[in-house]
């Protein structure tokens, strides 16, 4: 009896210095990862990145990344080194790709989605399924794009806002998708920022474009008219032709502007009109008097406009001369024939010849003929004469020519002189 007692106090001491042993090599085994623990409290959430969450699965977008969390899991024994804890797809196309993203955030892994697709995604603990969830993985489309432009683009100096809204067929994907705005010129139109400025005078195109749907507004962009600068009063003589300057000022300076335009300012009949007047603002004097005309630029509210009174007077020849006198000569038999050609002087009812023979002693110019305005004969729009003169070819001969205009009152300029002598070679004359 007294060998049994020993023996169970032996094996009771053994067993009471083991406990200890067992709780803390376990302690350790835990600690140092040897032995894993229980996991418990698993919660899949979806903590960075675009995605939608639906009562079944998380839809992605293709080749976008969303980062997921495992959750604030519980561990026993909560000492425990945290155990290896896996992502795994359960498909084997390869719709997403896993990469551990621990070091950014615990517990978690980026997914990104790389074919179009349902696939399932498990936890897994030494091959052990503790959860699994679903991936769509989405391409999605715009189905709708609304462009809004908030301001008039209507003068250069301009601006205006952009506004769009971009729907996808997964609405919440909508702000995902960034609307690409061009303008076809940008020295007429520029953007900036979703602001629009206008820069330039001309035609441009805004087009706004998201995906495969694209918007387009156009524009005309016009000068804003400051005022039309012309002088008041002009005065012509009748058969005078002249033209009317005008310009105007815009806001900035120096724009480009629609084209100025002349119109008479009162109804007459044609044969009342004391001028005549052409689209570019030519006037041509048609008969004493004065002619009241409207000068303006632009349309509507964008129009500036001044009076201009054209004052007709009679026509003065007195201190004009004939232009474009040219003489040439050549003989025919005995005779020596002259051409001249001038051109037609305003206001002139006739024209007279005069011709001086320096070969003659203390010569003076005489009149050799005069062509009324009826006879007149005309070439290549000038008055076209010839004069005959009894000289030989061999004779030796020297004149000076030149042409004069009358009316009944007035008497014009003489005309350049021409020299005609004979030489080896005659010619065309150069004037004296």
């Amino acid at each position: 009896m007294k060998n049994i007692k020993l023996n169970i106090s032996k094996k009771t001491i053994i067993i009471i210095l083991l406990i200890p042993v067992i709780f803390i090599s376990q302690y350790y085994f835990f600690k140092l990862g040897i032995f894993e623990p229980r996991i418990k409290g698993i919660e899949i959430n979806a903590v960075k990145g675009k995605y939608i969450k639906d009562i079944d699965k998380y839809v992605i977008k293709l080749d976008k990344g969303v980062i997921f969390s495992a959750g604030d899991y519980v561990k026993f024994p909560s000492y425990a080194k945290d155990p290896v804890v896996e992502f795994k797809s359960l498909d084997q196309d390869n719709k997403v790709e896993i990469e551990d993203n621990s070091k950014n955030i615990k517990n978690t892994v980026k997914i990104t989605g790389k074919k179009e697709g349902l696939t399932s995604i498990a936890i897994v603990q030494n091959n052990k399924i503790l959860k699994r969830f679903n991936i769509l993985v989405v391409d999605p489309k715009v189905v709708n794009l609304n462009t809004e432009i908030d301001g008039d683009l209507i003068y250069v100096g301009d601006m205006a806002t952009i506004k769009d809204y971009v729907e996808v067929d997964f609405d919440r994907f909508n702000e995902e998708y960034n609307v690409e705005y061009k303008s076809s010129n940008e020295n007429v139109l520029k953007i900036d920022d979703n602001v629009i400025y206008a820069v330039g005078v001309g035609n441009a195109t805004i087009t706004a474009r998201a995906d495969f749907k694209e918007e387009s507004f156009k524009y005309n962009i016009v000068a804003k008219l400051k005022s039309i600068n012309v002088k008041k009063n002009i005065n012509v003589n009748v058969g005078e032709t002249t033209n009317i300057q005008a310009s105007v000022t815009t806001s900035p300076k120096n724009l480009k502007t629609p084209k100025i335009k002349y119109a008479f300012a009162e109804n007459k009949l044609p044969v009342q009109r004391k001028i005549r007047l052409d689209s570019n603002g030519q006037i041509v004097g048609l008969r004493k008097g004065v002619e009241k005309l409207l000068v303006y630029c632009g349309a509507g509210e964008n129009k500036v406009e001044k009076y201009v009174y054209v004052t007709v007077n009679e026509g003065s020849i007195e201190n004009e001369s004939l232009e474009g006198f040219y003489l040439s000569y050549y003989f025919m038999e005995d005779d020596l024939i002259l051409n001249l050609e001038w051109n037609e002087m305003n206001d002139a009812d006739r024209y007279e010849v005069y011709i001086k023979d320096n070969k003659l002693e203390n010569s003076d110019y005489e009149l050799v003929k005069t062509i009324d305005k009826d006879n007149i004969k005309k070439k290549d729009g000038k008055i076209n004469e010839m004069i005959t003169l009894n000289s030989k070819k061999s004779q030796e001969f020297d004149y000076d020519i030149y042409v004069i205009a009358r009316n009944e009152k007035q008497v014009s300029q003489k005309s350049k002189i021409y020299k005609v002598e004979n030489v080896s070679n005659p010619s065309d004359l150069d004037n004296n």
